[in-house]
């Protein structure tokens, strides 16, 4: 998919409109003053916690890539990520992830084919993990009234990703049905998803993931004083799972914007002060991928490459 630069400012435009328009309505002035109050000391701590989940991405997607027949060291896997999740930062629609795809074929001559059905594969199970998250959460949040959006974004997930399981089910009663390269793509696919012992080794590696993703924003949102406690974890929870979920639709670069506005707007029906909410949507999303753009700046000058010759590959 060529991405023109035409295309990566009027989307970055949209993702700063998105925040001055969220910005706006809740007072900017508000939110001003409430950044002033967060405690830099937990700000600082979000960081080594969100450090944590980059190591078990790396696992989980060594442990896709074994069952596809493919061995990759941890760290060199670990860098791939970083790369393909910092251009998504840069980049709208995921086109990144090529980036992952290119470098599995460029430095360890694995398949295309494979590079992207493995990144599927994470993907599925990304949207799993964060539903029944978000299902939990939603369980936990009885006593609160929800807007039925909330519910419905998770229930179409959840209907999602079982149909999609039920899908590559069937393909692998009916292979034959598809042949070339559409055929490698979904059997890939299906070998991971399908599999018991891999899929409980993949799930449990991407909740885990996503426990630590969730721990770094329930710091965040303690550092402003009396704002967080054990009673808001399913808060936390069901504001990352419909944060995250929001992802699936990548109209701006790194999710930027509808993420802090789907936190704010989950924060806010749990009783958190609007400019808080806002303020700690921010302050995590910059956390996060100030974390992933450091730890792929590192891996580029690793790699001996320049982030232009990768984003050539997004053309």
């Amino acid at each position: 998919m060529r991405i023109t630069k035409r295309k990566i400012i009027l989307t970055s435009i949209l993702a700063i409109l998105i925040l001055f328009l969220v910005a706006g309505l809740i007072g900017v002035r508000d939110i001003a003053d409430t950044l002033r109050t967060a405690s830099p000391a937990l700000i600082v701590l979000a960081i080594p916690v969100y450090l944590i989940s980059w190591p078990l991405r790396g696992i989980r997607y060594q442990q896709i890539l074994a069952q596809l027949g493919h061995q990759g060291r941890l760290d060199f896997l670990v860098g791939c990520i970083s790369l393909s999740q910092s251009a998504n930062v840069i980049l709208p629609a995921r086109i990144g992830d090529v980036v992952r795809a290119y470098l599995l074929k460029k430095m360890k001559n694995i398949p295309l084919t494979t590079g992207f059905s493995s990144l599927a594969v994470e993907r599925i199970f990304d949207i799993l993990a964060i539903t029944m998250v978000g299902g939990f959460a939603v369980l936990g949040l009885q006593g609160m009234l929800l807007d039925q959006w909330i519910t419905d974004v998770i229930t179409i997930a959840g209907l999602a990703t079982l149909a999609v399981f039920g899908l590559l089910v069937l393909f692998l009663k009916l292979r034959t049905t598809i042949g070339g390269v559409a055929a490698r793509f979904i059997r890939e696919i299906a070998v991971v998803s399908t599999n018991p012992r891999a899929f409980a080794i993949v799930f449990t590696g991407s909740l885990l993931v996503w426990l630590f993703d969730i721990l770094t924003c329930f710091i965040v949102l303690s550092a402003f004083s009396g704002t967080a406690s054990l009673s808001m974890v399913p808060l936390v929870f069901l504001a990352i799972a419909v944060g995250n979920l929001t992802k699936i639709v990548p109209i701006t670069p790194g999710a930027i914007g509808t993420y802090e506005l789907a936190l704010t707007a989950i924060f806010s029906l749990g009783g958190i002060d609007p400019a808080i909410g806002f303020a700690a949507a921010v302050l995590d999303h910059i956390v996060k991928n100030s974390v992933t753009l450091i730890l792929g700046s590192a891996y580029l000058s690793r790699f001996g490459l320049s982030w232009s010759q990768l984003m050539d590959r997004t053309e």
